[in-house]
């Protein structure tokens, strides 16, 4: 049955098994957010932590229980054939919690505009291209051939030709967001360079060999081998030059491979192990925010 109700149904026939799952869809989501919302404040964590726990055990179990080694489902465990079920699960959560934070932004920037706050000129900025995307974006998927902008000039050979909706979303798109999502991703490079120059400032002996780590590793990656060209790998054919240690590039792979790589090892083993812990307080409701203390 689950498996049927969330086959794939191509959106563009609207048959009535499509719109039967649509609406069936929406009036389940609707009534589940209902009781949800109908339900006592003390309910709440307990229901939260119930389908929290539930949503992660499938994975915890699908991943831990012994597959099978023969048979037509040779490497698979009586929990793998639910996986694509799951996911859509998991996916129309995921669309939930985006929905939840669209409405939020536009709470907050409302009010910062209905308040006239500091620097309330920028959520009307972030309203109208927001409510642009949207509209455009839509109309781009649904209809794409729609007129937005006739001809200014309708007769003659160099009458510009109507723009419809796929051309205004690339203007949007192309022209606007690509355009600014470029330009702020290069100014992050002058505050690495600024970052960089307060961090290999010469103040103590740590400081000091990152200084030197990182020239190094920058002129090895440029023209240090013509700096260091002179020292020859070889003395003679088949007989290696001990000196050539001392190339820069060498150096700059020396640091890379034998230095830096098992330091950042070290760190995101750290970090995965705080990455597990906080993931087992989040799947067992151990952890404390602001809903659980003050909504609840």
């Amino acid at each position: 049955m689950f498996h049927h109700f969330f086959a794939p149904v191509s959106p563009h026939t609207h048959t009535a098994e499509y719109v039967g799952k649509l609406l069936f869809g929406l009036v389940f989501v609707f009534a589940i957010l209902a009781v949800l919302q109908a339900a006592p404040k003390t309910w709440r964590k307990s229901i939260i932590a119930v389908f929290t726990f539930l949503g992660g055990i499938y994975y915890a179990v699908e991943f831990f229980w012994p597959a099978d080694k023969i048979g037509p489902n040779a490497g698979e465990n009586w929990l793998t054939p639910y996986q694509p079920f799951v996911a859509n699960l998991s996916a129309v959560v995921g669309s939930f919690s985006v929905g939840i934070g669209m409405i939020s932004l536009l709470q907050f920037h409302t009010r910062a505009i209905a308040r006239q706050r500091a620097g309330w000129g920028n959520s009307v900025a972030l309203i109208l291209c927001f409510a642009a995307m949207l509209t455009f974006g839509l109309l781009n998927q649904y209809a794409p051939h729609l007129t937005i902008i006739p001809p200014l000039l309708p007769f003659g050979p160099f009458a510009p030709r109507a723009q419809n909706s796929h051309d205004v979303f690339n203007f949007l798109y192309l022209g606007g967001y690509a355009n600014l999502d470029a330009a702020t991703f290069s100014l992050i490079a002058f505050y690495i360079a600024s970052a960089s120059y307060r961090a290999f400032r010469v103040r103590s002996w740590e400081s000091t060999l990152l200084m030197v780590s990182a020239l190094i590793v920058m002129l090895g990656a440029t023209f240090g081998a013509a700096i260091t060209g002179g020292i020859h790998p070889y003395l003679s054919p088949g007989v290696e030059n001990p000196w050539a240690n001392l190339r820069i590039e060498r150096l700059s792979e020396w640091l890379l491979t034998q230095i830096n790589a098992p330091a950042q090892r070290g760190i995101l083993f750290g970090i995965y192990v705080g990455g597990l812990a906080v993931s087992l307080r989040l799947w067992l409701s151990l952890e404390r925010g602001a809903y659980f203390d003050k909504e609840i």
